[in-house]
C-alpha cells in the first residue's frame, strides 16, 4: 500500500483561527457478529473550538458490552459540555464516573457483569486534556513525534512496568487483554485524568483506537498511516489492515487533526 504523507509545519494558531476536523470509524472485524465498541466526537455546547472526542469499547457477552459502551458514550454526548464549567479534569473524571454508576446499576439490575472502556480526548481553552480505563489507547502525531499518550489497564502492563516481562513478550502474552481497571464492573472507578503537555500546533493529530486495531497493527504502521494526507482514507486504511490480518475483534478508530482556518473557512 503507497502512504502518501503530508509535511506538516508545528506552528502556533492564533486563538480565532483554531480548525479541529475528525473522523470517526468503526468495524465488526470478520470474526465477531456484534459491535460492542461506541465512539463519537462533538463540539461542545456554544463553542466551535471546545472539542469531545469520546471511544469505548465494552464487553459482557450477549449484547452486554454494546449496552455499557454506548451508555458511557451518551452520557458524555447527553452532558455536551453543560456542566463543564473551569474544571476540564474534574468534569472529565465526573461523568465518567456517572457512567460508571448507570452500568454497573444496570449490571446488577440485570444479574449479568457487563464493562467498558473509555479513552476521551478533550480540548478546552486551547489546552488538551485526557479521560482514559483500560486498554483503549489515545496515540499522538507531531511532526516527528509519535508517541502513546494513554496507559493500558491490563495485567500484562503491570507485568511491564515490573520488569517482570519484556515489551516483545507483552505483544504475545497470552493474558494480554486481561484488564486491572474498567467502567462498569465496580461500584467506584480511579479512571487516569490528566492534562497533555503538549502545545497545539498546526498539524498535530490524536488517534483513539479499541485493541481491535492495536493488536494486529504495529505501532510502526500505526505511525506510518496516521501521517497519510487525508484523516478519513487513514483510519480506513487501519482498519482495512488490522481486517486483512484476521479482524478477530471490533475495530474503531477516531483521528482527530488540529489545522488553522484558512480565509475561504472563516
Amino acid at each position: 500500500m503507497f502512504l502518501r504523507k503530508k509535511k506538516r509545519k508545528l506552528t502556533r494558531i492564533p486563538k480565532d483561527r483554531l480548525l479541529i476536523r475528525a473522523t470517526v470509524q468503526t468495524d465488526t472485524g470478520c470474526v465477531r457478529e456484534n459491535n460492542e465498541d461506541n465512539a463519537a466526537f462533538l463540539f461542545l455546547e456554544g463553542s466551535k473550538t471546545d472539542f469531545l472526542a469520546i471511544l469505548a469499547d465494552g464487553m459482557g457477552g450477549y449484547e452486554r458490552g454494546e449496552v455499557a459502551s454506548a451508555i458511557m458514550v451518551d452520557t458524555f454526548c447527553s452532558d455536551n459540555g453543560q456542566t463543564l464549567g473551569k474544571k476540564p479534569k474534574q468534569w472529565l473524571s465526573g461523568l465518567l464516573n456517572k457512567a460508571n454508576s448507570l452500568i454497573y446499576e444496570q449490571s446488577q439490575q440485570l444479574q449479568s457483569v457487563m464493562g467498558t472502556t473509555c479513552t476521551t480526548l478533550l480540548i478546552r481553552d486551547r489546552k488538551i486534556y485526557c479521560a482514559h480505563i483500560g486498554d483503549s489507547r489515545m496515540y499522538l502525531l507531531a511532526g516527528d513525534i509519535f508517541r502513546q499518550v494513554t496507559c493500558d489497564h491490563t495485567i500484562v502492563m503491570e507485568l511491564l512496568k515490573k520488569g517482570q516481562i519484556t515489551a516483545e513478550e507483552a505483544a504475545i502474552h497470552p493474558q494480554r487483554n486481561l484488564l486491572t481497571k474498567a467502567a462498569g464492573t465496580k461500584p467506584h472507578i480511579t479512571p487516569d485524568v490528566f492534562k497533555i503537555k503538549f502545545p497545539i500546533r498546526v498539524g498535530n493529530r490524536f488517534l483513539l483506537c479499541s485493541d481491535g486495531l492495536y493488536d494486529l497493527v504495529t505501532d510502526v504502521e500505526i505511525h506510518q498511516h496516521l501521517a497519510m494526507e487525508s484523516i478519513r482514507e487513514a483510519a480506513a486504511s487501519l482498519i482495512a489492515l488490522a481486517k486483512e490480518r484476521g479482524g478477530y475483534d471490533n475495530i474503531t478508530v477516531a483521528i482527530v487533526e488540529i489545522n488553522e482556518k484558512t480565509d475561504t473557512e472563516e
